[in-house]
């Protein structure tokens, strides 16, 4: 499958990363993890391979997990720059999401491999998944159709306010991520909050939230567009508005997979 190279402008946070924190959803038992990672490569969902903190990362997905060898078999980035990177990395990190479940491997020693007549990146099955299925890390996608716009605000240096108008790519219980372009990234570093930002949910009405952002990466359409993600987590968001915004999610949810069991019937 194609890849696309991307350059975070801050290092992400991997939630494998903290065990005390995310003990419960910490898998070691061998035969389940081997589960997770077959169902990953049966759908053909797309992984990204984060290089070793992360600065540098490809999209990916799991060509096959053989049992017999003990190998994960990944396809190579288009570019071999990432490739060799990865190659000599001292760990990647593999981030995904089954049925809207965030899912994290860490593997090290990568090596060429060839399967099955395609080339690949290979290395041994790792002995610890992470699979985050708390429901505020179940992230939904806006219909094209119909976005979530959100109004946000900032203080200049002379004292003058600054406004963005920018569209969801995503929504969650713990937070969105904002699409913007790329030249605005200087107006959203780490930990940058802005507050009293006003979410325009179709269907549902207008409520303000506090957003802190979180990370920013600059990403590439396969048209060649680039644009900033701006990814960014709520702040002090009350039950209220939390009950509001899953309400959308599990609105948007049920009309996709109503639509979905009419297009199979």
């Amino acid at each position: 499958m194609p890849t696309v190279n991307e350059e975070p402008l801050s290092n992400p946070v991997f939630e494998i990363d903290h065990p005390e924190e995310f003990s419960q959803f910490l898998l070691t038992n061998p035969r389940e993890i081997a589960f997770y990672l077959q169902l990953l490569a049966k759908q053909r969902s797309i992984v990204t391979a984060y290089i070793d903190e992360g600065r540098h990362f490809f999209l990916t997905s799991i060509v096959a997990v053989d049992l017999s060898e003990n190998l994960i078999l990944l396809d190579p980035s288009h570019t071999e720059e990432s490739n060799l990177a990865a190659l000599a990395a001292s760990r990647i990190t593999l981030v995904a999401a089954l049925d809207r479940v965030k899912m994290q491997v860490r593997l090290s020693g990568m090596k060429k491999q060839t399967y099955q007549g395609q080339n690949t990146l290979s290395s041994n099955i790792p002995g610890l998944l992470l699979r985050l299925q708390r429901r505020e890390f179940f992230r939904l996608e806006p219909p094209l159709l119909h976005p979530i716009q959100c109004k946000l605000a900032t203080k200049k240096a002379d004292d003058s306010t600054q406004t963005f108008e920018l569209t969801l790519s995503d929504i969650s219980g713990g937070g969105v991520s904002l699409i913007a372009a790329v030249e605005q990234a200087t107006n959203f570093p780490r930990d940058a909050l802005f507050q009293d930002c006003r979410l325009e949910i179709p269907g549902e009405g207008v409520i303000q939230v506090n957003l802190r952002v979180r990370k920013t990466i600059e990403i590439s359409s396969r048209n060649g567009e680039h644009s900033l993600r701006v990814g960014s987590e709520f702040v002090n968001l009350t039950g209220t508005k939390l009950a509001f915004i899953e309400r959308y999610i599990t609105r948007i949810e049920r009309e996709r997979k109503a639509r979905d069991t009419g297009l199979n019937d």
